[in-house]
Order: structure tokens, then C-alpha cells, then sequence
């Protein structure tokens, strides 16, 4: 078989021009929505009863996140273990992050991703590290986005840290715009989606570049779109994804093929198994195909807990108020 070439091309003009495009795109949007009323604060009341818990309904699933922001004061704590790890690499990572509603339709978040050996494969990446830090902001806009009902956008970037391995992230430092934007159907539970993102990688402040072979310096354009159903505690989706894969020497195509389930487990369940917080269950098929590289089908699954800082202070009374 002979070896694929990536497609040559001015890269340097297209994909600066790319990433110019994008971000005056977001800074339209912003500029053209309005601000909206914020919410008053009220003085007399405590901690606990500004920040709130946004714990109902989905906002993301795998790599997907919907349009929408946390209610202003809201703070959240996200955990999701990639239990798939186990399975097909050395390492297990286990994604922590923390988000907060700063004002109306408008949310920081971050978080890290360490990492732990896993114990059923051995090699060079069996190890234990802090992963990588990601940092972002993200707004609603008033008016959604073209025929889009609603649409956010935002600005994220990962860094890594310590030595990670190059699985988890590849040692540059990684800025990613993004728009996600929804659109309600006529049938019940239903809404389509589309997520824009184009993943600009830089290097890194301190660091030497990566000189592990297996890098190769990209910088990815991705148009995702997809289709939701949720009834009730759980959903059906279907998603397609193409990606635009810029590199030193040319460029390559992919695409890549999503169908899942989401359970949605209602609180009464996971209070009576005495598990914390709101509990999400993932699992997909998924088959993606790169341009050089064979087909690449698979299963994965995500378990996501999510938890309210009023909700970690006083559990007691939450647990009182909910029965």
C-alpha cells in the first residue's frame, strides 16, 4: 500500500485567515446580542441561596455541548472518568472541571485532567501526572444563530502540564473558538444541532516543542452537526463529524460517525442508591475514517457527575428540600 500524502497547501495564509474569520464571526455575534437585564443581586440573602445548583436537563454529552449558560451565581463541579481508558491505553484520565455564571448568559469554566497508571497495560505512558489545564468563557447570544433558535459561543484553551503523554495532549498549547447552536423541531423532545470550532495550535510558554515522532503539529477546523431526541430520562443522538486537518506539509480530511443513548438519571434514583449529585450514562457506536490512516470503528461510554456548590456546603438541606 502506498504511503498517503497530505494534500499540499498555502497553509500558513489559509489557516490565519481561518482563525480571523471565526473570531469576527464570535465578535459580530457578540457585539449584535443584546446584554439583557441582569438578574439583582440580592443583598440580604446568603451565599448558599445566591448560588444555586443547574443540575436539570443535558447541556453536553462526549465532546457535544449544547447552547446555553449556567443561571448567574450558579457554580457546578463536573467529574467525568474516561473509563474507556482501560481498555486501549496506559493511562486513565479523569476530567475535573468547575463552571460559574458570572452574569446573565454569560459562564467561565476550567478545569484539569489528571492522570493515574492503569493497571491492566503496561508501558512508557504507565504513570501518574497533572494532564493538562483548560481554561474558557462563553455567551448566549439574544437572537440565535442564523435559522438556529439559540446559539453560544466561546473561547477555551488547554495547556498542558508536566509531561503528559502526547494520548492526552501533544505539548503545544491549544486555543479553540467555537459556536454551538440549536434549533427546536416541531415534534416533541426534538431539536437538531451544530457545533463550529476551529483548534489553533501554538506553543507553549516555557516549553521546549514536542520532538516525540508520533507529533505532528495541527490546526483543526470541525463542523459537527447532529440530532437530538429526549422524551424523558433518556435520549437517542446521531451525529456526523468533519474535520479539516492543517499541517506542516499539506493537509488531510476525516470524517467520523456518532450514534448513542444518554441516560439521564433522575435524582430520586441516584439519592436512593445514595449516590452524590446528577449522574449522566453515555454510550455510542462510532466509526471515524482519516485520510492515511484505516477505518476506525469503536465503542465509548462516559459517566458524568455533576454537583452544585450548594449541594457540597449543605447536603442535608438539600437532600431535606428534595424529598
Amino acid at each position: 500500500m502506498s504511503k498517503f500524502i497530505p494534500r499540499t497547501s498555502h497553509r500558513a495564509p489559509r489557516y490565519h485567515a481561518a482563525v480571523a474569520r471565526l473570531i469576527l464571526l464570535c465578535t459580530v455575534l457578540v457585539a449584535g446580542s443584546s446584554a439583557g437585564a441582569d438578574e439583582p443581586r440580592n443583598g440580604n440573602g446568603t451565599m448558599l441561596n445566591r448560588i444555586g445548583g443547574d443540575l436539570v436537563g443535558v447541556s453536553d454529552f462526549f465532546d457535544t455541548v449544547l447552547p446555553g449558560t449556567l443561571k448567574k451565581y450558579n457554580l457546578l463541579l463536573d467529574f467525568s472518568p474516561k473509563f474507556g481508558d482501560v481498555r486501549n491505553r496506559e493511562f486513565i484520565r479523569y476530567p475535573i472541571g468547575l463552571r460559574y455564571g458570572i452574569a446573565q448568559d454569560w459562564e467561565v469554566y476550567g478545569g484539569l485532567t489528571p492522570f493515574s497508571p492503569n493497571p491492566f497495560n503496561d508501558g512508557p505512558d504507565h504513570r501518574w501526572g497533572p494532564g493538562e489545564a483548560r481554561l474558557g468563557i462563553r455567551h448566549n447570544t439574544a437572537h440565535g444563530f442564523l435559522f438556529y433558535n439559540h446559539a453560544t459561543i466561546g473561547l477555551e484553551t488547554r495547556v498542558p502540564l508536566g509531561e503528559p503523554p502526547v494520548d492526552l495532549i501533544d505539548g503545544y498549547t491549544h486555543v479553540k473558538p467555537y459556536l454551538t447552536a440549536s434549533r427546536d423541531l416541531h415534534w416533541p423532545d426534538t431539536q437538531i444541532y451544530t457545533t463550529f470550532s476551529y483548534d489553533w495550535s501554538a506553543d507553549s510558554m516555557g516549553r521546549n516543542r514536542p520532538t516525540s515522532p508520533r507529533v505532528v503539529r495541527q490546526h483543526i477546523a470541525q463542523v459537527a452537526p447532529g440530532y437530538l431526541y429526549k422524551p424523558g430520562e433518556y435520549g437517542w443522538f446521531t451525529e456526523y463529524e468533519f474535520r479539516h486537518l492543517d499541517e506542516e506539509v499539506g493537509y488531510r480530511l476525516s470524517h467520523g460517525f456518532k450514534l448513542g443513548m444518554i441516560w439521564d438519571v433522575p435524582r430520586a434514583k441516584s439519592r436512593r442508591w445514595h449516590f452524590p449529585g446528577k449522574w449522566q450514562i453515555e454510550i455510542a457506536g462510532k466509526i471515524v475514517k482519516e485520510e492515511g490512516r484505516s477505518l476506525d470503528p469503536g465503542i465509548v461510554t462516559r459517566v458524568r457527575v455533576r454537583t452544585s456548590l450548594k449541594e457540597v456546603l449543605n447536603p442535608e438541606r438539600l437532600r431535606d428540600r428534595n424529598r
